[in-house]
């Protein structure tokens, strides 16, 4: 972001609302901007919170396909050809990708933006007409969606400038590596502390959804028994619960359950606010099931030996698609040729052409689960209660459970990174738990991928370096 003052933003308040497939987050609609009084009111500020809450939901359809091509892609979860693979996505494969590439270009100035409304909101909570219970609650919110923006700039770039107010200077240099820690687990906390445990409007922050947050930053940072304590704390609270089969977790009839702890709501008809992966996973000639579905070019697969590793029995493992016949009954044999297609997210029956309005998940019940039993385990080494973590999710996939005898330490390990792939594939996930075990640029070299140890980090966007002269880009790029 190349400005954070509240003038700017002003001008382009009135075009940012949020949406959500369940109930949409109220919003005041103003005819026209009156910068003097507008963020002096609930009915102002919520319009601000509404905006953050855009980009902290993926606002724009691009950003949240990038997102998830980010972590699957580069890490060897998936591949694909057609279409703008040929000319974009094939960079992540082979890593190749620049300052210049479109994962850079479109996360982190969607990042930013919610920052630095979540920072115009906090900067106008002073108004003495505003009552203590608002204040505390858009304080949390803004501080939840500010934590959430710099958890995903983190991951991606590492440290960047932080910026926790709209009036800080614009040209700032990257804080170190204790300091983002600090504003991320501050945010985050203050967030948990104040948010409630449930809401009416899907979408919204709540208790659980930093909890979650909070679980798999600790994770991704190594501080194993914080996130064992905060993932059973989660567990502990009974508010969260695995749905009963794995195609519940993604069906249309079943939104907004109570396995999502975080979870970007989509919406076919809200513009922008939208899912697309299924018309970049299928292939042009796929019979879809609504006369509306539509797809691209550009189609996901996965390989062979990732269909071969589920156990016998595993129900994750019908969705992926491995034949399949065209409309005109040509039979496609898709396994074979490392081409099977995951299908978790179903075709949208309201879609508009490929706008789907499938919610994505961020943070899942099982994810809680399966942290708690990383963590436990990387403390620990195996214990019972690791092992009953784990056993809960094999049980709902329908596999026989882990016995505790059977495990290392090590072993354990490996099986709990395999139950991941199982349980998120095309989530977008897969890059994080290769990191976080230093497996994710060995198993890219493995493959013969010209990866190194520069490649955990993403470059930052050239455009922001250009701009910026305390800026330093990260190494290799």
């Amino acid at each position: 972001m190349k400005n954070f003052e509240i003038n700017i933003f002003l001008s382009i308040l009135a075009f940012f609302a949020i949406n959500s497939c369940e109930e949409p987050l109220e919003e005041e609609i103003f005819s026209q901007l009156a910068p003097s009084t507008l963020l002096i009111n609930e009915g102002g500020i919520n319009t601000v919170l509404n905006s953050a809450y855009s980009s902290a939901h993926y606002g724009n359809e691009s950003t949240l396909r990038w997102s998830v091509f980010a972590g699957d892609f580069p890490s060897g979860a998936c591949w694909g050809k057609g279409g703008s693979i040929e000319s974009i996505w094939v960079q992540l494969m082979e890593f190749t990708f620049d300052a210049n590439h479109a994962v850079v270009k479109t996360l982190w100035p969607n990042h930013y933006a919610g920052i630095r409304d979540a920072n115009v909101v906090l900067d106008n909570l002073g108004n003495e007409s505003l009552s203590s219970e608002y204040v505390n609650l858009t304080t949390a919110e803004a501080k939840f969606i500010r934590g959430w923006s710099y958890v995903q700039l983190y991951n991606l770039f590492g440290p960047v400038p932080l910026h926790t107010s709209g009036l800080d200077e614009a040209v700032k240099a990257r804080a170190t590596d204790a300091e983002m820690r600090t504003q991320i687990e501050t945010d985050l906390t203050d967030a948990m502390n104040a948010l409630p445990v449930s809401t009416n409007e899907f979408g919204r922050a709540t208790k659980g959804s930093a909890q979650g947050l909070l679980t798999k930053y600790y994770l991704n940072t190594r501080q194993w028994q914080k996130a064992a304590s905060m993932a059973k704390t989660i567990i502990d609270s009974g508010n969260y619960a695995l749905q009963s089969t794995f195609q519940d977790v993604f069906s249309f009839s079943n939104e907004g359950h109570n396995e999502m702890l975080w979870c970007l709501p989509n919406d076919s008809g809200s513009g922008n606010k939208l899912m697309a992966l299924q018309s970049l996973t299928y292939p042009p000639s796929y019979p879809r099931p609504y006369p509306n579905n539509a797809v691209w070019a550009a189609r996901t697969y996965m390989f062979d030996s990732y269909v071969d590793s589920f156990e016998a029995g595993d129900e994750r493992k019908n969705v992926i698609i491995q034949q399949w016949s065209t409309a005109d009954g040509t039979p496609q044999q898709a396994y074979g040729f490392d081409q099977s297609l995951p299908a978790k997210f179903p075709f949208d029956p309201n879609s508009l052409a490929w706008r789907s309005g499938n919610d994505f998940p961020i943070v899942r019940y099982s994810d809680v689960l399966l942290s708690a039993a990383e963590a436990i385990n990387e403390v620990s080494g195996p214990t019972q209660e690791a092992v009953d973590y784990i056993n809960q999710v094999r049980a709902r996939a329908k596999i026989l459970p882990l016995t505790l005898a059977n495990y290392t330490k090590q072993s354990l390990r490996s099986a709990i990174i395999q139950e991941r792939r199982w349980e998120f594939m095309h989530e977008g996930k897969t890059r994080d738990f290769l990191l976080r075990h230093d497996l994710y640029i060995s198993d890219a070299v493995s493959r013969g991928k010209s990866a190194t140890a520069n490649n955990k980090l993403f470059p930052i966007p050239q455009s922001e370096i250009d701009a910026n002269e305390k800026l330093v880009q990260n190494p290799g790029y």
